[in-house]
């Protein structure tokens, strides 16, 4: 249950307790013996207390002070029962004298309470000063009435909630069992005057009643380190304030180690080149480090006025840090393409900006509906990356107009590259570049297009071996009884490089000369 709703029904819970104890009293109050002639002849309701016990009391006193109830010493429960119909009792039972008798109205006029002081006790009796021409209420109205007042008395002692009572001038009059409770707990309880309820919590100011709001206050306990945490909310009944306190320690203790928490993240964040953003469920901007600032260029008065996500992409959008869209129509609509696919799973996108640069922007979910986007600076990852491919462009074209056919492998025995030459002596040009070839599969196309040799064998073990390698060449005949030479090399890594050149043949024709393919191939390591 909410805190609003816990106190509410607490309020509620106390409220009706009062008003049932008052209509029981009224009742109790009105229900008398008639004599001979007719005349109702109430019983007198008296007490005797010796401090705060009872010495001794009538009967008609004796069951009215079953029906109070409640926690602490016969002469409390009693000044909590007659309170709401007695203003200011509890201050008139502690100002009574050794000698002293005080004379106290009901607040509706029609009962009289005297406190009398003799020898050191009090005598506390009521009497009617109105007489009641009405019709007595019956046995049966009375049992409903009790049953009520036990129902509500019963709910109230088993709130788990602190509930109590103050007069305007801050004394308590009344508390559940949960308040007697945290007095216990407070060693608030003990040496407590005549009628006088513990003061746990001391200084509630007006404002505090006056407010609708709950206020936090905290609580040291005797002889512990650890302090106790309330949500502390109030309302008036009457010319008094009722209170209610939620424990609030679970929430206190929550609340800590989530600061904790974010403070940490904060700290590790602050150290970050990656600008992040992360938003809440209502696309707020709730945290951001500084290196977001920094790459975007904007101002820490703007982020920590904690933005919403579509005003900060415009932002970005106004300061050329995005790419630059064809319309503000189809650039609205990939922004919320863009949320909608970090929100459901990770998404990330490359943005080419006007001044050269280039961000890598992604986009990952998190819970309850909160969004995180990392704003990272990619330009140099992208110039190292294109001038890579620009020295293995250069590379390749280097080896192409070799005449040696050359292929490379791996030290896991997969081919790296080859260049022209090479697709030329094994007849490779019309095959696709996009197959995975080995070092195995290699070694059988060209034993399949020699004469029968060992050469093949001891290349296959001369690519396996990872250590102790060093050059080696031989010679074998292609099927059309031309020679190739063979050479392989070790390189770092365990890689291996192949290479074929071909015997040099005069062959005299009618129209001249026909010089044979000088061709190498090589395999290496990437």
């Amino acid at each position: 249950m909410e805190l609003a709703g816990l106190v509410q029904a607490a309020v509620l819970v106390f409220t009706a307790f009062l008003t049932a104890a008052a209509a029981l009293f009224a009742v109790h109050s009105s229900i008398g013996r008639r004599n001979r002639n007719g005349a109702c002849c109430r019983p007198e309701v008296a007490f005797l207390f010796d401090g705060n016990s009872l010495v001794d009391a009538t009967p008609a006193g004796r069951r009215l002070l079953q029906y109070a109830g409640g926690r602490g010493c016969d002469m409390t429960r009693l000044v909590a029962f007659l309170a709401p119909r007695f203003p200011g009792l509890s201050a008139r039972v502690r100002a009574c004298g050794e000698e002293d008798r005080m004379l106290l109205l009901s607040a509706d006029s029609r009962t009289r309470l005297e406190l009398k002081t003799t020898g050191g006790r009090l005598r506390i009796s009521l009497q009617d000063i109105v007489e009641d021409h009405s019709d007595h209420p019956d046995w049966h109205s009375l049992n409903a009435l009790v049953a009520e007042l036990e129902l509500h008395r019963s709910v109230s002692e088993h709130v788990p909630v602190a509930i109590w009572r103050q007069e305007p001038d801050g004394r308590v009059v009344w508390g559940n069992a949960a308040y007697w409770s945290l007095a216990e707990r407070m060693e608030t309880v003990a040496d407590l005057s005549p009628g006088q309820f513990p003061q746990v919590f001391k200084d509630l100011t007006n404002t505090l009643v006056a407010s609708e709001s709950a206020h936090r206050l905290q609580l040291k306990l005797p002889g512990e380190s650890e302090r106790l945490w309330f949500e502390v909310s109030a309302c008036t009944l009457g010319a008094d304030s009722v209170f209610t306190a939620v424990p609030a320690d679970t929430v206190i203790s929550a609340e800590r180690k989530l600061r904790e928490f974010t403070q940490t993240l904060t700290q590790t964040f602050a150290h970050l080149s990656v600008g992040l953003a992360i938003f809440d469920r209502k696309r707020q901007l709730t945290l951001f480090n500084p290196a977001l600032g920094d790459l975007l260029g904007f101002d820490a008065e703007f982020l920590v006025a904690r933005p919403n996500l579509m005003r900060f992409l415009d932002q970005l959008r106004e300061r050329h840090m995005m790419p630059e869209p064809k319309d503000y129509k189809t650039w609205r609509q990939q922004m919320s393409d863009l949320e909608a696919a970090a929100a459901e799973r990770s998404h990330s996108e490359t943005w080419p900006l006007p001044d050269g640069r280039t961000f890598r922007i992604t986009g990952r979910p998190h819970p309850d509906g909160a969004v995180a986007f990392l704003f990272e600076d990619i330009s140099a990852e992208i110039t190292l990356s294109r001038e890579f491919r620009v020295e293995l462009e250069t590379g390749q074209a280097v080896i192409d107009t070799m005449d040696e056919a050359i292929a490379v492998f791996s030290a896991d025995g997969r081919m790296t590259f080859a260049n022209r030459a090479y697709a030329r002596l094994w007849n490779l040009e019309n095959e696709s570049k996009t197959d995975i070839v080995t070092f195995i599969d290699a070694s059988r196309r060209w034993q399949q297009a020699c004469m029968p040799s060992p050469v093949w064998g001891d290349a296959r073990d001369f690519a396996s071996e990872m250590s102790g390698r060093t050059t080696w060449h031989a010679e074998v005949r292609l099927a059309n009884g031309r020679k190739v030479a063979c050479r392989f090399e070790p390189l770092p890594g365990g890689g291996t490089m192949a290479g074929f050149t071909q015997a040099q043949l005069q062959l005299f024709k009618a129209n001249g000369t026909d010089q044979g393919d000088a061709v190498t191939t090589a395999v290496g390591h990437v």
